[in-house]
C-alpha cells in the first residue's frame, strides 16, 4: 500500500513540474514567447508562409497538417486542437523560437543580460 502511495505522489510531483500551466517558470525559460506569439498572430498567413518559415519548416508544418487531416478522416471521433494549416505554421515558429532560446542559454549567462531584467 505504501509503495503505490509513494509512486502516485511522485507522479503528481512530476505532473506539476512539467505542467505547461506553470506560467511563471515557463516565462523565465522562454522570455518574450507571449510577445512573439502575439506578433505572429497579427501577421497574415501569406507572410508567415513566405517570409518567416524556411522551406523545411513549411514542409514540416504541412506534413503535420496532412497527417492530422488523414487521422480525422480515418477516425471520426478524433478531435484535434489544431485543424488549420496556419495553426501548424505558428506552432513551428514557436518551437523554433524556443530552440533559439535554448541555444542562447548554452552559450550565454542569461542572468547577467540587462535587457531581460
Amino acid at each position: 500500500m505504501t509503495d503505490s502511495y509513494i509512486t502516485k505522489r511522485n507522479q503528481n510531483q512530476d505532473q506539476k513540474q512539467f505542467s505547461i500551466s506553470d506560467r511563471s517558470s515557463h516565462i523565465e525559460k522562454y522570455p518574450f514567447l507571449l510577445e512573439f506569439s502575439e506578433l505572429i498572430a497579427d501577421l497574415s498567413t501569406k507572410d508567415l508562409k513566405n517570409n518567416l518559415l524556411t522551406p523545411e519548416q513549411k514542409m514540416l508544418a504541412e506534413s503535420f497538417w496532412m497527417s492530422n487531416k488523414n487521422k480525422i478522416q480515418s477516425d471520426p471521433s478524433y478531435r484535434p486542437e489544431k485543424t488549420k494549416l496556419r495553426q501548424f505554421y505558428e506552432s513551428i515558429l514557436k518551437i523554433d523560437h524556443k530552440q533559439q532560446w535554448d541555444e542562447y542559454r548554452k552559450r550565454a549567462n542569461i542572468t547577467s543580460d540587462k535587457h531581460l531584467e
